[in-house]
C-alpha cells in the first residue's frame, strides 16, 4: 500500500483511510457531509497525492504530447493547462488527464493514480512506435506533492499564506509562487466547481505547507476534506471519474466529451475510430438524470424506459444542496434526450427519473465557477 507524504498527519486528525488504487487516503475526516458544506460554503483542504505527475520536456515533447492526446496541446501557453485524454488505437479510454505547460519545451502531466504506470508505459511504447527521442519522461509522482485547496474562500486563505494576489490567475493558468522558503507551482484547476487552486510542491515541504493552510484556515472554516466528499462535490458537476464514467471500452464521443478531441491537429492515437464514431454516430450517450422520488441510484443500476432496459448507472448518490437522487448513466441514444422520463431499478424498485443536462448543482448567476479537472 502506498503512502502519501501526509500519511501521519492524516491519522493524527483521526481520518477513516481507505485503499484508493493501492494508496492509503482519508475517506473522511468529521464526515463526507460536514466536508461537502465547507467546500461548498466556505473550504476545503484534500490531499490529492495519489494521482500521477509526469514531468516531459524537451524539443519532442510537444510532438509526442500531440500523438499521445485528443487535445491540441500546441494551443498552449506557457503557464496554461487543459483538460484531455489519452485513447487507444480503438478511441477507448486509457485515462483522462490535466497537461500544463510549464516552459517552452516543458510539460507536467496529471494523470489518475490508478493508471499511472500504464501511461507511463504508453508514452514510453508510443515514443518508440514514434522514434522520438529527444524528449525525457520522468514519474516524478513521488517527488511532488499535490494539495486541492477548494472553495468560495481559497483564494483569500491562499493569498495569506503566498503573501501574494492570486486575482491574475484565471482559470486553467497556472504559475510558480514562492510559498515557505520554497517554490511552488499553483494552478486554478479543481474537481470540485468551486473557485478552488491546486499546489504542486516538493515532498519534504508537504507537511509544513499543509498545517499552514490549516491554521490560516481555521477563521475562515477551512476543514480538511477526504476522497468521500471529493466524489460527492464532482458528481454534482457531472464531472467524469475514471473507471466509472470512463474506461478503455468508452470513448470521448459515447461520454459526450466531444470538445476534447482535436481533429484538426492532425493525426493522433485513435483519431481514426473517433472520426468513424462521429460520424455514424455513437451506440450509447452518457446522461445525467435526477430522480424524481425519495432513492439514492448507485453505480450498477440498471436503467430503464418504459420497463425495458436501456443502459446502466455509472456513478449516483444523494444531493445534500439538492435534497434529491443524482446520478450518471450510459443508455442508447433514443433514451438519451434531456427531458425524457426514465426509471432507475433500485434494489426492485422502478423509481422514475428525468433526463437533465449536467451540471446538477448550478451556483448563482455572480458567483465563480471553476469548471473541474478529474480525480
Amino acid at each position: 500500500m502506498n503512502k502519501t507524504t501526509l500519511f501521519d498527519a492524516h491519522r493524527a486528525l483521526q481520518a477513516k483511510m481507505v485503499d484508493f488504487a493501492g494508496w492509503s487516503m482519508p475517506l473522511q475526516y468529521s464526515g463526507v457531509i460536514d466536508e461537502y458544506r465547507a467546500v461548498r460554503e466556505r473550504a476545503g483542504l484534500f490531499d490529492v497525492s495519489h494521482m500521477g505527475r509526469i514531468r516531459l520536456s524537451g524539443e519532442e515533447a510537444l510532438p509526442l504530447l500531440q500523438w499521445v492526446t485528443t487535445n491540441d496541446a500546441s494551443r498552449l501557453d506557457e503557464g496554461q493547462a487543459h483538460y484531455s485524454m489519452v485513447c487507444n488505437p480503438n478511441g477507448g479510454v486509457k485515462d483522462d488527464v490535466f497537461l500544463y505547460r510549464l516552459g517552452a519545451q516543458d510539460y507536467l502531466l496529471c494523470v489518475n493514480a490508478s493508471n499511472r504506470e500504464k501511461i507511463m508505459q504508453w508514452l514510453e511504447e508510443q515514443r518508440q512506435v514514434t522514434v522520438r527521442q529527444k524528449l525525457t519522461i520522468i514519474d516524478s509522482s513521488f517527488e511532488i506533492t499535490q494539495l486541492a485547496l477548494q472553495g468560495p474562500k481559497s483564494r483569500t486563505i491562499l493569498e495569506r499564506l503566498t503573501g501574494s494576489s492570486l486575482a491574475a490567475l484565471g482559470m486553467r493558468q497556472c504559475r510558480k509562487y514562492s510559498i515557505a522558503d520554497s517554490e511552488a507551482l499553483i494552478a486554478r484547476t479543481g474537481y470540485t466547481g468551486e473557485l478552488g487552486y491546486e499546489l504542486y510542491l516538493a515532498a519534504d515541504q508537504a507537511l509544513l505547507i499543509w498545517s499552514q493552510l490549516l491554521e490560516i484556515g481555521r477563521d475562515h472554516g477551512l476543514k480538511p476534506a477526504g476522497l468521500g466528499a471529493r466524489d460527492l462535490l464532482r458528481l454534482e458537476m457531472g464531472y467524469f471519474l475514471y473507471g466509472h464514467e470512463l474506461t478503455e471500452d468508452t470513448t470521448p464521443i459515447e461520454a459526450g466529451a466531444e470538445w476534447v478531441v482535436a481533429f484538426n491537429k492532425g493525426d493522433f492515437v485513435g483519431a481514426q475510430a473517433l472520426q468513424q464514431q462521429r460520424t455514424r454516430g455513437p451506440t450509447r450517450r452518457l446522461i445525467g438524470f435526477e430522480l424524481l422520488e425519495k432513492g439514492v441510484p448507485r453505480q450498477g443500476m440498471t436503467v430503464l424506459a418504459n420497463g425495458v432496459p436501456t443502459g446502466i448507472v455509472t456513478s449516483g448518490n444523494f444531493s445534500p444542496i439538492l435534497q434529491k437522487g443524482i446520478g450518471l448513466a450510459y443508455v442508447a441514444p433514443v433514451n438519451a434526450t434531456v427531458g425524457m422520463k426514465l426509471e432507475i431499478d433500485i434494489r426492485g424498485r422502478h423509481l422514475p427519473a428525468l433526463v437533465v443536462k449536467p451540471p446538477f448543482y448550478r451556483k448563482s448567476r455572480n458567483a465563480v465557477l471553476d469548471k473541474g479537472t478529474r480525480s
